[in-house]
């Protein structure tokens, strides 16, 4: 049975991601000159760029089966349409949907089966909100719908956390691992939120009926 897949964030060919987001895929120098300095850490060897895109890739490879279906919640990569068709082709599933984000090409929307600014998709009868930018409200957020985002390298993980009810989740490769995250491990990541989210909904018709008493 084929499975639902979803990254974010890869980044491919983009040498200043990695030194900014502090990828594991640095020379000792690099990192040193990253910790003096992220944003100007001088050249990152297209060596190190290869390191890392080959381990992202070969995570996706790892782990989505050819027959699966990925989404990628934007940006694949910075290049060219023909360095981005190079990527895709190095990704074995054949079923790969895309959420545009601030660094691809509209020119790559081609190279995907299905191409959204943002939207909502359905999988298992669960409703789930894609968005390259993360979100506080979305479509049918009161009603139980998730929302997938990525663009901020994991930074609002602290703030997510902190916001249990909050049915989202950061699947951007600096949130997750540098791998993709499956349908069902959102699922069990969901379970706690969703008990959350359902506690806070109750508590809102409480405060109703304790107004109109």
């Amino acid at each position: 049975m084929s499975e639902l897949w979803f990254t974010a964030d890869l980044h491919l060919g983009h040498a200043n991601i990695i030194s900014y987001c502090h990828r594991p895929f640095l020379s000792e120098a690099e990192k040193e000159r990253v910790r003096i300095d992220s944003r100007r850490a001088g050249n990152i060897s297209p060596e190190t760029v290869q390191r890392h895109d080959d381990a992202l890739l070969e995570a996706i490879n790892d782990r989505v089966a050819e027959g699966d279906t990925l989404w990628i919640l934007g940006d694949f990569c910075l290049g060219s349409y023909e360095e981005a068709a190079a990527y895709r082709s190095r990704i074995r599933c054949r079923h790969v949907h895309f959420v545009r984000g601030n660094h691809d090409l509209s020119s790559y929307d081609e190279l995907f089966d299905r191409v959204l600014d943002q939207g909502m998709i359905k999988h298992q009868k669960q409703k789930i909100w894609l968005n390259h930018y993360p979100m506080r409200s979305w479509d049918k957020a009161f009603h139980g719908a998730w929302h997938l985002y990525g663009h901020v390298h994991g930074r609002l993980q602290e703030e997510d956390a902190e916001q249990p009810r909050l049915l989202v989740r950061d699947v951007g490769v600096d949130a997750t691992g540098y791998v993709p995250v499956s349908f069902p491990e959102l699922v069990e990541y969901m379970k706690p939120r969703e008990k959350a989210f359902r506690a806070w909904k109750a508590s809102l018709g409480e405060q109703v009926s304790s107004s109109r008493a």
